[in-house]
């Protein structure tokens, strides 16, 4: 049986260790409690999209915090999703594969909710989080089960 690359299951712990407090303070830093400006050079309004001639890369000022745990989240969640467990077999595949379907059913079922019934920033904000949730969901329902188990 083919098996998937998995990450060392060490990584895990350390996953966990990044995915929590950065949901955590991501949804806090959406709140516009913690504020903190930068200016980078983006790709920003270039042309590609829109009829302006602005250039490829232009400096903007970003909110560095819901970047930054964005990334975070991201990060963290692919390592606690994607690392082995202790003893990984047949079964726990099968509660991987189980976990992605599910999320991702319940993922784009939201989603369809959310075309039909959220519209104007509300939506955009809506599509935002939608981006973290087919991981997040994967996490918590592979987890679930695992202890269920």
């Amino acid at each position: 049986m083919n098996t998937l690359q998995l990450f060392p299951h060490h990584f895990k712990m350390i996953g966990w260790f990044i995915f929590i407090p950065s949901l955590i303070l991501g949804l806090i830093s959406l709140s516009g409690v913690m504020n903190f400006e930068i200016s980078l050079p983006v790709i920003y309004n270039s042309g590609f999209l829109n009829n302006e001639d602005q250039g490829f890369l232009q400096t903007a000022n970003i909110d560095l915090f819901p970047n930054l745990f964005g990334v975070l989240i991201i990060i963290g969640g692919i390592l606690v999703g994607f690392s082995k467990e202790k003893i990984e077999d047949e079964y726990i595949s099968s509660l991987r594969l189980k976990s992605v379907f599910w999320s991702l059913i319940a993922t784009y079922s939201i989603v369809l909710i959310l075309f039909i019934s959220i519209f104007g920033s509300l939506f955009f904000t809506a599509m935002i989080f939608s981006m973290f949730l087919p991981l997040v969901l994967y996490v918590f329902r592979f987890n679930y089960l695992l202890i269920k188990k």
